[in-house]
């Protein structure tokens, strides 16, 4: 018979947090991870399903392709589907590690990979062809790096990220997306602050930097979840209808309601001159002069005088 453990052993055991859980997740993301954040509207198992096939396609390494949709063939059996599946395992470029309940974040195993890049031709793609390919999928936003939520760590984090892009003397506009989940250590306004400073504080700079929050060519996105702080930039934020894809299916929707009742209208203004003008063209509605009429016109002529 084991042991009896003291009560201090079960209460140490349950503080440790458990492997694969969000508190371990959260742990390891407080070092720079490139990655992301996937939003799902109920369906979590289906939304990682079709995110990690979708994404696959569209790996910038070079991957590209439809794995896992190749041919089966008849004759073979179950260790050749094991192999396949075993090697589209190992193509996988991302660690899932689960947020919360509706909310997973996607680690990048190879840090070449650009996810910006990947999420912005991904969304452009739908967008143009105004199909949609997913079911559970709500959101879509990559993240450049990762740190501990406290304004210092967001502050050297950003300063990384943005010296490259905002540090030269080419112009360029900006805004800065704020979003915390389960998180009351931080403040809205300093985090902003914060970032802004790093963003058009340099002199050297600053003149070629502006904010616009209607149509910012970079959106600087913060996003705070319990203690970690995810950071991206994101380009074309409005056009991509903030990389929402529920706000960008629905922007399919209304240009093809505008466009049906563009169509309608021009159908019954051409149905209203049609009727206006007795279903006719006005120069073939001439009615026909009766004969008498066109008889006494031609006895009332003078006559024409004739030369002799």
């Amino acid at each position: 018979m084991p042991p009896k453990r003291s009560k201090g052993y079960y209460v140490k055991s349950a503080k440790k947090p458990r492997v694969g859980s969000t508190a371990e997740n959260l742990d390891a993301l407080k070092q720079s991870t490139k990655g992301i954040i996937v939003t799902a509207n109920f369906l979590k198992g289906g939304c990682r399903r079709e995110v990690i096939h979708l994404l696959q396609e569209y790996n910038t390494s070079g991957n590209q392709g439809n794995h896992g949709n190749q041919p089966k063939d008849p004759a073979g059996d179950v260790s050749d589907e094991i192999a396949a599946e075993i090697a589209q395992l190992k193509r996988r470029v991302f660690d899932i590690m689960t947020l919360s309940n509706n909310m997973m974040f996607l680690a990048l195993r190879d840090e070449a990979l650009d996810p910006t890049e990947l999420v912005h031709r991904l969304l452009t793609d739908l967008r143009e062809s105004k199909q949609r390919r997913t079911r559970f999928t709500q959101k879509i936003q990559p993240v450049l790096h990762t740190c501990y939520a406290s304004v210092e760590e967001i502050t050297k984090t950003a300063r990384v990220m943005l010296e490259g892009v905002f540090h030269n003397k080419t112009p360029k506009t900006f805004s800065i997306v704020y979003k915390s989940r389960n998180n009351s250590s931080l403040k809205r306004d300093d985090v902003i602050m914060a970032v802004a400073t790093v963003a058009t504080g340099n002199e050297e700079w600053s003149e070629w930097v502006k904010v616009n929050l209607d149509n910012p060519e970079w959106a600087v996105t913060v996003d705070v979840f319990q203690g970690v702080a995810f950071l991206g930039l994101l380009r074309d934020f409005i056009l991509l209808a903030k990389y929402n894809i529920d706000n960008l299916t629905a922007e399919w929707k209304k240009e093809e309601e505008e466009e049906e009742g563009t169509g309608e209208k021009t159908e019954n203004k051409n149905e209203e001159d049609g009727e206006k003008n007795g279903g006719e063209s006005t120069e073939n509605n001439i009615a026909p002069e009766p004969e008498e009429k066109a008889a006494e016109k031609d006895s009332s002529a003078e006559p024409v005088p004739t030369e002799s």
